[in-house]
Parts: structure tokens; sequence; C-alpha cells
């Protein structure tokens, strides 16, 4: 699929969708709607065959990264990186996006990321999620919109925001938050708690749940 308005068209049937960045480790078959951000591209498992047609698949970048091919080329010179060229541009009903290889790097680059992710869940009329994980990385992140989101932790987990905003924390967790709390940006407040099964997180902003891995917990979220 080789313009960006039509990938964006083909998102029409669909809910979920998945973005390569390039700290992720090897290739990505697509399974579900799929965009390779500039060094993503790298790990395109099949270039424009039939195999890759079950999910449509685009490749974004401005190539300061990736010397290939792009199917749809960004200036250089812009004021928002790829990332949230991408972000910006995605339906209101994509309510999930799975975010593979944007874990790790530069740091300002990393908290940019999360900034975007942010700033994109600050706008979505709908209840949204934003799921960050990568090989290489000691940790996962689940951020959502404003609204609860129930889901199963085993370990030590952080509940983080980036503006300040009203907590409520509850279920299966050594530190709960059972009236609502106000969390200052990035505040300590949310770190290092534990978990071990279901835990209700209600926020009235963008949330950032960190969890360590290699745990794989079920999530479910709801509005």
């Amino acid at each position: 699929m080789s313009s960006w308005t039509e990938f964006l068209n083909a998102l029409s049937g669909y809910n979920e969708v998945t973005l390569v960045g390039p700290f992720n480790t090897s290739e990505h078959k697509p399974l579900t709607p799929t965009v390779y951000v500039d060094a993503g591209n790298h790990f395109r498992s099949v270039k424009r065959s039939g195999e890759e047609l079950l999910s449509p698949c685009v490749s974004v970048g401005d190539g300061d990264s990736f010397t290939g091919e792009m199917d749809f080329l960004l200036p250089t010179q812009k004021d928002l990186s790829d990332l949230a060229f991408v972000l910006s541009s995605l339906p209101e009903n994509i309510t999930t996006v799975n975010l593979r290889g944007f874990l790790g790097g530069r740091r300002d680059h990393e908290l940019a990321n999360f900034g975007e992710v942010h700033a994109f869940l600050n706008q979505r009329q709908r209840f949204s999620r934003v799921d960050f994980s990568s090989a290489t990385a000691d940790f996962s992140v689940i951020a959502f919109t404003r609204g609860v989101l129930r889901i199963n932790l085993k370990g030590v987990f952080s509940v983080f925001v980036f503006e300040p905003t009203q907590i409520v924390l509850n279920g299966a967790c050594r530190y709960c938050l059972p009236k609502p709390t106000l969390i200052t940006t990035a505040s300590s407040l949310g770190l290092s708690n534990e978990g071990w099964g279901e835990v209700e997180v209600k926020s009235q902003k963008p949330c950032f749940v960190f969890r360590n891995i290699p745990e794989s917990p079920t999530d479910i979220d709801s509005q």
C-alpha cells in the first residue's frame, strides 16, 4: 500500500494498529494494520507482497534513520517527530495502538515519545490505550485515556501522569488510593507499587502504568 491516504482509509474497518519503531529487534509480520516508522522499516518482513496484504501496511518517515525506499516520505525540516505525525493522523475508530521498538535509545527521544502519546490520548474522544513493548527494555508501559483501566499485574509497577491528575487505585496491590488523589507530573507518589492480581486504575487524564517484564499479564480495559 503506497499511499498514506489509502492506508488511513483502509483503517475504517479496524480498531487496532501497530507501529514499528527503530528499537524493534526482529522482523515484524503484520497481524494488525501496521505502520513502519522510519528505521522501523528495517523490520518489515515482506515488502509489498501478497502475504503483507493480509493487513494494511505502510512505511512513513523523514528518512533520517532509514535510507531505503519509503511509502510516504516526510520532510526532514519539520516541528514534530515521525511518531507524532502518525499518531495525529489516526482516525477515532482506532482505540488500541501497539508501539513496538519505541523504548530505548536516547532518553530525550524516549521521553518525547511518552509526551507525544500523552498528547495523543488527551485528544481522543473514545476510551483508548497505547501499549509500549520492547525486547531490549526491562519494562513495558500501558497508557490510557481518561477512564478506568483494569489490568492483571504481578510484581513491581508504577503509575505516572504527565499533568496533575486525580487518580483512584484499587485491587490486588500493596498501596491503594481508594479516594481520588491528586498526583502531580511524574510524581514519586505512584512509584514502586506491587501487584498480585487485578488492579483498577481510574484517572481523570491520560495515565501511564509502567510494569516489569518478562511478566505478560492479561489486560482488560473499560471506560
